[in-house]
């Protein structure tokens, strides 16, 4: 009787080391900090927003898009297929006129306004995400960024031009943001990077998803909840 005992235990010893999660001593490794790099696209939507929505599908990369008033009503299934697939939608204002912008706070102010609730109609999403035209220095004084905050409005610049409106090339584009990328990523920065809606932007962009994915980032869209980067508050993000 003992002796079956003696075996049922040894059966049972052996099962279990087994069938048991086994608890181990060395430590997991800490995971590598994540990278994220912010896409965002000025001035559409255009011709070329569906080619870019399909490029960025493709890549499973989720982009922002600072648009104006008029070429939203222009392209309105397009700015419908940018919420629905996950991307982040802003407003760039009404005119792009910098004289009729910036001719007061209220004014600047209220151009925003009126993108945004046409963004809202449009979408039934709500945005107080903003990118002022030709960016926020100098222009943004005091006085507009205080009108600004009191609509609670977030206001994004950002830290890689691509300079795809000078260049109207999509290797040049490619390259020259590549390289800006690069350096971001030596001092541990996370690239938020300005693109326009142009055709020879969507032909470099591949080569940049390629570069960001290969090297390991995340792709993001920009959020209301984000504190926003600007020149006026040039933080590491």
């Amino acid at each position: 009787m003992k002796k079956k005992v003696s075996i049922t235990i040894l059966i049972i010893s052996f099962l279990t080391s087994f069938l048991l999660p086994q608890q181990s001593n060395a430590k997991e490794a800490p995971k590598p900090p994540q990278k994220v790099a912010y896409l965002t696209f000025d001035d559409g939507p255009n011709s070329s927003v569906e080619r870019i929505l399909s490029i960025l599908d493709k890549y499973h990369a989720k982009a922002t898009f600072f648009m104006l008033n008029n070429n939203m009503k222009l392209h309105q299934s397009s700015v419908k297929k940018m919420v629905a697939n996950g991307h982040g939608v802003a407003c760039h204002g009404v005119t792009h006129d910098k004289n009729k912008f910036y001719k007061s706070p209220k004014s600047a102010a209220n151009e925003m306004k009126t993108c945004l609730a046409t963004l809202k109609k449009m979408t039934k999403t709500t945005s107080v995400m903003i990118r002022v035209p030709y960016g926020s220095k100098p222009y943004m004084t005091a006085p507009y960024r205080k009108e600004m905050d009191h609509y609670g409005y977030k206001m994004w610049d950002w830290n890689v031009d691509s300079l795809d409106w000078k260049w109207l090339n999509g290797s040049k584009t490619a390259n020259y943001t590549i390289k800006q990328i690069k350096n971001l990523q030596k001092r541990g920065i996370s690239p938020l990077i300005l693109f326009h809606d142009k055709p020879t932007t969507a032909d470099g962009l591949p080569a940049v998803l390629k570069y960001l994915k290969d090297n390991g980032y995340e792709l993001k869209p920009l959020t209301n909840t984000m504190k926003p980067y600007n020149f006026w508050d040039p933080r590491k993000i």
